[in-house]
This record gives C-alpha cells, structure tokens and sequence, in this order.
C-alpha cells in the first residue's frame, strides 16, 4: 500500500441544529486516507459514519448542518480552513443595535414597521403611488436597520469561495456512490443521458439539443406498424373530438376533414423534430455520439448487458443490482482518484453484494493509486475487501488497524461487541442465541461526558464516566481510544 497521503482531515467537528440546541454528530475526526488503499469506517447506525464523510465533501445540508472545525486536505492542498471560519464568527451579527436578543430585535421591526404606516395615514398623505413608494421606502429601512448583517454577507461569500473549490473536485477528483440505489438515479430521464451528464456537464441549450436528437433517433427508428397505429389513433382523436364539440353531427366533409388532420398530425410533429435536428450542427452530433459511446464503455465495464439498448431504458425497468452498477458507472466516468461507497450493499441479495464488492475491487486495481473508503455497518464485508479499518461510535473514532490486525487482534471493547455479534457458522462452538450489545446508541443531544461507549461498556471503570480518553497509538498503527486498553491485548470471547 502506498503511503502517500491523498486526504488528511483534522480535528473535523460537525453540528445540526435541533430545536434550539447544537448538537455535535462528529467530534474531532482525525483521518489519513492513502493512494491506492482500501479503507473500511464502520459502526452503528448514528455513530457519525456518513456524516463525517459527507462533512469532507461538504454535502452536509445546511441548516440544520454545519461543519464547524478542522482542515481538509485533498493532495496537499487546503480545502477547508476552521480557523477562517472561527475568524468569520467573529464578525458581529448586526450591524445596528447588537446587545439585543432576536425575539426584541423581530419585535421592535414590526413595531418600526407598523409605526411608520400609522404616521404616513396620520399625515393624511394623499395618493396610492406615494403610499407605495412610502412602503417601500419603509420596507427597506427597517431590514437595513434591524436585519444588515456584516457577517452574514461575509460568511456566504467564504462559503461559495469554498463551495467553488469542492465543486471543482467534486464528480472529477472525488467520486461518491450514495445509499439507496433504488432512489439514486433521476426516473424521469434514461439511465444514458445521467451518465453523458457525469461525463459532461450540460448547458440549458445542450439539454434542448439533446433531447432533439434522442427525440430524432427515436422518431427515425419507430417501426412502420407503430407508425400505422399512431396515424390511425391520432385521426380516431381528433374526428371523435370534433365531433364531441360539434354536437355528433357526422356531416361526412367534417368527419373526413377531422380524420385527416388527426392523421397528420403524428407525421408533422415527426417532419419538424427530423428539420431540427438536421439543424444541430455536425461537429455537435459528433460530439454527443463520443460521449454516447463513452457512457457505453462505462456501462460495459460494470457488467451491463446489451449496454447500449440499455442507454435508452429507465432506472426502473433495472434491477436493484443493476441501478448500483449503473451508480458505480457514474461515479467512476471521470476516473476519480477517491471513492466513496456508502453503504453499497444496502438492499441488495448476498449474491448481488458479491458481485458488487468484487466490482469495485477490480476497478480499483485497474488504476493503484485510486482509493476507496467504504462506510459500511457490516464487518463481513469490511473483512472480504478493506485493507484499513475505523471503527466509529458517538461521533469519535475509536479504533484504527489494518483489517488483519483487527479481526485478529481488535482491543476496543465496541470492536469487541460487534465481532461477537457475527455469526459464525465456521466455529465449532454452538450458541443458542448471538451475542449482542446491550443498549443503543446514546442521542446526539444527550452524549456521555466521558467515554462514549461507557453506558454500553462491560469493561468500564470510574475514570471511563468522567474523562474522555484519547485515541493512543497501543502497537505500531493500531490506535484506540479506552481508559481500559493499554499494552495487553483485549480479545473477544469466542
């Protein structure tokens, strides 16, 4: 494995608002993600997974989200900078009348407000367009007086100056494959044009040019019986139509005239989207045809059959299997140097998830100093294809090996609880029932003071309640965080 660091995140923390508390999902997130590796990050459901690499790639929705400390580095260079933010803070909230609560500032406006419309009717101003304008007016002066905000207009633009850069990378650079593929992909357009899309990104005039010419090749590759019915249905519609306004008269001039036009009509509408397209200019077509045969190569590459009949099906006319296939294609059409997968076996048959593993493994070794960061709550599948673990709970980080050195040797006590919980049909022992950790995952609002595993913990002592330990290196690359593990080894009962 490559050491060469791809992406480094320090001390990353992430907030949502809930209610009217802050409440932290992620706490100070340490991680190095190296080319050419594999990196597994598991846990619970809630222990911070997903966030933390959503907060990396700044897809946190915000509000209620926000990213609120760390560093991010993509190959060296700065992505996110915590300490420009806490900087921003610093920049007062209002520039008028700063000492007051938001409840007295709302209330005094509408009170500004109100007074200035009760002094414009006192006054007895005359006319509807000074009244306008005096509203007008009023409107402005009480958003500039209560509501001009110097930080607010600071922060946006820190946050579009930071967005830019992680748009740049984002789709070309760093690639993520979302949970859920039955919902990933857009029903309403073919699964081709969402890969061209990947591949290119499209201007309003490129949509329109594209849908003319799909709409051409498809008009062009109608067949003739097809082309019959719809002459005949489309005369049938409009005579039956005309008829229905004309009150059933069925003079033969009308019914004839009517059946004429409807059965026309297909053949128009078939002659104009023939004219336009013959008016997108060649080198145009040229280049759509590239970048359609491109998304074919994309697809054949996945194990799609038949990929280029399938460029004109719809995500729903694919299988659960097929849709990752066609999500894995996307993500990887501008071979990024970082993959993200989170969950990508959700849903899917034991048999589908084989296949889809294998898949991304493959891809991977096609380009070695690529790597993959597979969020996962399944240790089996962290076991079959990640050369590094991170165990997550509460938010934290904590455990970190190889995934030899953690399935052969796993010190934390959580590590230990969710390789007890595996069934093992290779183990000669016979369980009545599998072992389970006792509990839940605490609430973001209500997290431990100390140790966050400490309310599920077997092993805890005093110091675990009060003081939250440190993530320490325990042997040479293998670090965890436990008041209890320190240089003997912890291994999980059989």
């Amino acid at each position: 494995m490559s050491k060469k660091k791809l992406v480094e995140i320090k001390n990353l923390k992430t907030h949502f608002k809930v209610g009217d508390q802050w409440a932290t999902a992620v706490h100070g997130v340490d991680l190095d993600i190296y080319e050419g590796e594999t990196l597994g990050i598991v846990g619970e459901s809630g222990s911070g997974k997903s966030v933390s690499v959503l907060s990396l790639i700044q897809l946190i929705p915000n509000p209620p989200g926000e990213v609120v400390e760390g560093e991010f580095y993509f190959k060296g260079e700065k992505i996110f900078d915590g300490e420009e933010l806490a900087q921003i803070k610093e920049v007062p909230k209002y520039r008028y009348f700063r000492g007051l609560s938001e409840n007295v500032r709302k209330t005094l406006a509408i009170l500004f407000f109100s007074g200035w419309l009760v002094l414009h009717v006192a006054l007895n101003i005359p006319g509807v367009l000074l009244f306008f304008i005096s509203l007008i007016s009023n409107s402005i002066l009480t958003s500039y007086l209560f509501f001009n905000s110097p930080y607010k207009k600071t922060y946006n633009k820190w946050r579009e100056n930071m967005f830019q850069r992680m748009r740049e990378l984002r789709g070309d650079e760093i690639a993520m494959i979302f949970q859920e593929p039955m919902t990933s992909l857009n029903p309403v357009y073919t699964v081709g044009f969402q890969i061209i899309e990947t591949l290119k990104r499209l201007t309003f005039q490129e949509y329109i040019k594209n849908g003319i010419i799909n709409l051409a090749k498809s008009v062009k590759s109608t067949p003739k019986d097809i082309r019959i019915k719809t002459t005949v249905f489309f005369g049938l519609f409009v005579m039956i139509f005309t008829q229905l306004i004309n009150g059933w008269t069925f003079e033969i001039a009308t019914v004839f005239t009517s059946l004429l036009k409807g059965a026309v009509f297909p053949t128009i509408v078939a002659y104009i989207v023939i004219g336009l397209d013959k008016l997108i200019s060649e080198q145009y077509h040229t280049k759509w045809k590239k970048l359609f045969e491109e998304s074919v190569i994309l697809l054949e590459m996945v194990g799609i059959p038949s990929a280029k009949q399938r460029m004109d099906d719809y995500p729903h006319q694919f299988s659960g299997g097929m849709r990752q296939r066609v999500m894995i294609a996307m993500a990887l059409a501008k071979n990024p140097s970082l993959l993200i997968a989170d969950e990508p076996t959700t849903a899917l048959d034991v048999t589908i998830q084989a296949q889809i593993l294998e898949l991304m493994i493959e891809l991977k070794n096609k380009k070695t100093d690529a790597a993959i960061v597979l969020i996962t709550h399944d240790l089996a599948v962290i076991a079959e294809t990640c050369e590094r673990v991170v165990v997550m709970y509460g938010g934290r980080i904590q455990e970190v090996a190889s995934a030899e050195e953690l399935f052969g040797n796993p010190l934390h006590p959580y590590t230990h609880g969710l390789l007890r919980s595996i069934p093992r049909p290779d183990k000669d022992t016979k369980k009545e029932r599998l072992d389970i950790i006792e509990g839940i995952v605490p609430s973001i609002l209500d997290m431990p003071v100390g140790c966050k595993f400490c309310t599920r913990c077997d092993v805890r002592i005093d110091i675990c309640d009060t003081d939250e330990p440190p993530l320490r290196e325990i042997t040479e690359n293998h670090f965890v965080r436990c008041h209890v593990v320190e240089t003997e080894n912890m291994r999980p009962q059989a």
